[in-house]
């Protein structure tokens, strides 16, 4: 199941007294990817309101490290709609909003790299599991499904500016690696992961 929360953020409040009818600012579409891939995390938005009521000047404040998910809070945001002629508008008010892209119940078991399973690269230092991710050490973010052989495929990347050599230098290392669950663990099980690709 699938919840996406509304939280207010910064020193001014979300003007929904201004919105030019309470429906008139509705959630954003959960992108169909991010649920198969079943990515989280939390989006925080600032903006400005034009004199005609529509949403100016959107930015991504603080990203849920996932550009999918940014990019659905910016197209959800600006489908709102304002009261024109807002005196806000006219001091060019910055309001803040915040999307948490939550996935309900309890987190299922996620494939892990099994050490060992990789082979050496001169361009990659290794891999990190989910949120493991070490210091300030230049990463790339991978989301992937696994098989019934623990191969990761479907992989997508958060480029984050790299070099796409760099990148498909990363994409084909998560590849020749081997993922699991561990035996016995206990819990729901779910075939998508995502980690961190070690640059060198």
């Amino acid at each position: 199941m699938l919840s996406l929360l509304l939280a207010l953020a910064g020193a001014s409040a979300f003007p929904y007294q201004s919105l030019a009818t309470p429906a008139s600012c509705t959630v954003p579409d959960w992108p169909r990817e991010a649920l198969r891939y079943e990515i989280e995390g939390n989006t925080a938005l600032e903006f400005r309101i034009g004199s005609d009521g529509a949403v100016r000047d959107a930015v991504v404040r603080s990203s849920s490290g996932w550009t999918l998910l940014d990019q659905a809070a910016l197209a959800g945001l600006a489908r709102c709609r304002f009261k024109p002629g807002l005196e806000a508008a006219r001091q060019g008010t910055v309001f803040p909003i915040q999307y948490a892209w939550r996935l309900e119940g309890p987190a299922p078991l996620r494939p892990v790299l099994q050490p060992g399973s990789c082979k050496p690269s001169p361009r990659i230092a290794g891999y990190d599991n989910l949120d493991q991710r070490r210091g300030a050490q230049a990463a790339i973010k991978l989301r992937f499904l696994v098989d019934g052989e623990g191969r990761a495929r479907g992989i997508v990347a958060e480029t984050g500016g790299f070099a796409p050599q760099v990148v498909r230098d990363a994409v084909d290392y998560v590849a020749g690696c081997r993922f699991g669950i561990a035996p016995g663990a206990s819990g729901e099980r779910t075939d998508t992961s995502y980690g961190w690709v070690l640059l060198r």
